[in-house]
This record gives structure tokens, C-alpha cells and sequence, in this order.
């Protein structure tokens, strides 16, 4: 009888293995779920952290802002709102903009000055970082490709960003464009995290880390949201930002 239950045990053992392996799915599943699950997004706000590390320091500006993107303009989101706190190399500085493809503006609120213009290099130096602010994949045409087509994609299991459980899928880009670690959550495929690594010409190894919470998927947005409200103090200046 115990022999009996032994050989039955040893039996099934191949098969539990076998299914428990099969409940991880494929970094290339994760990142076409992803794909899907991103196509269907409309919109997005959201809150963001920019935090560079290694030899990034210094380079890249550490920043902490909210954020809403929609719609696609072949360049960037068509319509963008932002308002972001950012420090480099010691300074702090905290602009918001935004614009819906009419009408940019921005506001410096370290120096009290504010920008409009129908186009859109009035946001100077800052535009950018405004229009860019979270992940504009969240509304790009066509936002895993390169991801889809990378030389190597990788699961590195699972991971806890801001109470969202997420797939961890390390991708190096074909080319040698470079790496990317993406955080893309487990139950709706949508991602929180994404981490940019290069290595600079002294061959020093740096990364770029940006992180999402507080999101929010097709919310509806004031029109006002895009348009210059001059805050009381401050003086509009007829001239593109720096």
C-alpha cells in the first residue's frame, strides 16, 4: 500500500511542476498584454517621480509633478498638462504647462513669469520636460514596438510599486539602443515603472527611474486645464521661455 501511494506521488510530481511553471507567463505575453491593454487608453493623469541614479546624477533633473496626456500628435501627446517640482545641480525649480495643439503656455513659478504662444517652442527648455512628464506611451501610436521587436526581453518575476503588483521584464533594445526595466501590473497589464539604463562614454553605468501612481485612466479634462490662467503677481512676458 505505501508503495503504492509512493508511485502515485512520484507520478504527479512532473505534473504539478509542470502547471505550476506554466501559471508564470512569458516576458513576450507580458509585453503584448501590455500593448493591448495600453492601445485601449484613451487618456491619463497621473502623479510622477523622475529619479536618476548612478552617472545620471547631474545630468538628468530629479523631479516630482502631476500629469495628464490624451490623444497622439505624431510628435507627442496632443493635448498635455503638467505641473512639476525639479532639482538640478542644487537648484529648484517649478514650472506648469500644458497645451492642446491650438495654444501652449507656461508658467514659471520660481521666477512669477508666464508664457503663451500658438507655438509650441514657447515652452522652451521646459517643454520637454512638460510634455513628456510620466510616459507618453500611455497614448503613443505605437507604444511596445520597440519593446516587441527588443534583442532580448527577460521576467524577472514580481514586484511591489506604490501597493500595484507588477511584472518585472528587463528588455535590451535591438541595435544597441540600450536597456529598460518595466513594471507593468499584474492585473491590468498597464505600467508603473520604467527604468532607462546607459553606460556614459567614460563607461560609467547610470539609470533614469520613473515611477506612476495615483492613476487614472479616460478622465474627463477642463478645457481650461490647456489655457493660460495668469496667477496673481506674476507678470506675462511676449516672448518664448528660455
Amino acid at each position: 500500500m505505501k508503495r503504492t501511494l509512493l508511485s502515485l506521488l512520484i507520478c504527479l510530481l512532473p505534473a504539478v511542476a509542470f502547471a505550476g511553471e506554466g501559471d508564470a507567463p512569458s516576458a513576450n505575453e507580458v509585453l503584448q498584454k501590455a500593448d493591448a491593454a495600453i492601445k485601449a487608453v484613451h487618456a491619463v493623469s497621473y502623479k510622477v517621480k523622475v529619479e536618476p541614479g548612478g552617472s545620471a546624477v547631474g545630468l538628468a533633473p530629479e523631479a516630482e509633478g502631476q500629469g495628464y496626456m490624451s490623444g497622439w500628435d505624431g510628435a507627442g501627446p496632443a493635448k498635455f498638462y503638467g505641473r512639476v517640482k525639479s532639482t538640478r545641480q542644487g537648484e529648484t525649480v517649478e514650472v506648469e504647462g500644458g497645451g492642446d495643439g491650438e495654444s501652449y503656455f507656461l508658467i514659471d513659478h520660481t521666477g512669477k513669469k508666464a508664457y503663451e504662444d500658438i507655438d509650441p517652442l514657447v515652452l522652451g527648455r521646459s517643454g520637454n520636460l512638460l510634455r513628456g512628464l510620466g510616459m507618453a506611451e500611455y497614448v503613443h501610436a505605437a507604444p511596445f514596438d520597440d519593446e516587441l521587436r527588443a534583442e532580448r526581453a527577460e521576467l524577472q518575476g514580481t514586484e511591489d510599486v506604490g501597493g500595484v503588483l507588477c511584472h518585472k521584464v528587463h528588455v535590451v533594445y535591438s541595435g544597441g539602443v540600450g536597456e529598460s526595466t518595466w513594471f507593468f501590473g499584474v492585473d491590468d497589464h498597464l505600467p508603473r515603472r520604467r527604468i532607462r539604463h546607459f553606460t556614459n562614454p567614460e563607461g560609467e553605468a547610470g539609470a533614469v527611474t520613473i515611477t506612476i501612481s495615483d492613476l487614472s485612466i479616460d478622465p474627463k479634462a477642463d478645457p481650461k486645464l490647456f489655457k493660460l490662467s495668469l496667477p496673481e503677481g506674476y507678470e506675462q512676458i511676449d516672448d518664448f521661455a528660455p
